[in-house]
């Protein structure tokens, strides 16, 4: 099983650390309202230190940031929100990271597979959590889906642009390999 050397491990935790500051900020430009759902569903940054920890330090660095970044929901008593935001970024991440394609095509899988899990999450889940009667939660799939899939993206293009600008120095920042 692969593991985190020091450095990774450090880059991880201060990326879910980040992750987190970016979930107790509220309002603009770290919680956006999203336009269909504007009463209870926004956008946020919270994935994309999750979503750079993926490309810097590879799976289990990015589940232990998404850990630490999901964990403050739980602290503030979400139990709710934590369960739906840590399910939807370890889809998003996971499916990233299962595929050794092109990285159009493992966003596209990425931004599919989160929009399949939270279909099926949002439809058991919010009967659960919530009490929504089943004809209500229905109504809402489509507008979540479409949430989901533009917040997937949100995470996957700013992550992946920082990541290939930050160049091989960077990359190599965890491995015994120079570049002069």
């Amino acid at each position: 099983m692969p593991r985190l050397d020091t450095k990774k491990l450090a880059l991880a935790s201060i990326l879910g650390a980040l992750a987190a500051a970016s979930e107790i900020i509220r309002g603009p430009p770290f919680d956006i309202p999203f336009p269909l759902l504007p009463d209870t569903v926004s956008w946020d940054l919270t994935g994309i230190p999750m979503m750079i920890s993926l490309l810097f330090n590879g799976t289990i660095g990015a589940v232990y940031t998404s850990v630490i970044g999901c964990s403050i929901i739980f602290l503030r008593g979400n139990v709710a929100g934590g369960v739906f935001k840590i399910v939807a970024e370890l889809a998003t991440i996971l499916a990233f990271a299962a595929l050794r394609k092109g990285v159009v095509v493992k966003s596209v899988v990425a931004v599919v597979s989160r929009v399949l899990v939270m279909t099926i999450a949002n439809f058991y889940l919010l009967q659960f959590f919530y009490g929504a009667p089943e004809s209500y939660v229905v109504g809402l799939l489509v507008p979540l889906g479409v949430f989901n899939a533009t917040q997937a993206l949100l995470n996957i293009i700013p992550s992946y642009i920082i990541y290939s600008r930050l160049g091989n120095k960077w990359r190599l920042w965890g491995t015994t390999e120079t570049n002069p």
